[in-house]
């Protein structure tokens, strides 16, 4: 047994091996039917050090308790009304006036602000820590004053909230999938 504790998935579509690490540090290999096990320890084992450097990399993240269409379709309502409830009070608070929220499935982003003010936000963003939550919130709406990440924008987000490069930090350690 390999020396690096890994999840088998076999996948009919698969042709060949492959190894990802995931959020946490857990090492999936995905394999095509009837590969051996002798196969797969060799497979590991050649990628050990790539494998080490990886785990400790990916670690250190952390995942949220929500992932895929399914939880997106249960979550989608209640996170539209937590995230509007925030939206309402820190636009009030920076009399701020916006568009359309909308609640999405994404994966790449916490949130958007587009020209015209509308705000969009990955459902996720509900199941983060409240400093964090409030984070998002707070820089999706310092967009409607400047729609870019100058110093005049970070100047905003920094009088909204003075902790904000520690929450942004913090942020960088959750992943969404």
């Amino acid at each position: 047994m390999s020396e690096i504790p890994y999840t088998l998935r076999i996948s009919r579509r698969s042709r060949h091996l492959r190894v990802t690490v995931k959020p946490g540090g857990f090492v999936v290999v995905s394999a095509p039917p009837r590969v051996s096990s002798g196969s797969v320890e060799r497979f590991v084992a050649a990628h050990r050090d790539w494998l080490h450097r990886a785990i400790a990399r990916m670690g250190k993240l952390k995942t949220l308790p929500v992932s895929g269409r399914r939880d997106y379709l249960a979550h989608k309502e209640a996170a539209r009304r937590d995230i509007s409830a925030r939206v309402a009070l820190w636009a009030q608070r920076l009399s701020l006036s916006h568009g359309r929220i909308s609640i999405k499935d994404m994966r790449r982003s916490w949130g958007s602000c587009s020209a015209n003010g509308n705000l969009n936000f990955s459902y996720r963003v509900a199941f983060l820590p409240d400093e964090l939550f409030e984070y998002v919130v707070v820089h999706e709406l310092c967009h409607l004053r400047e729609h870019n990440h100058s110093r005049a924008y970070w100047a905003h987000v920094h009088a909204a909230l003075p902790d904000y490069r520690e929450r942004r930090a913090a942020l960088r350690a959750y992943v969404q999938h």
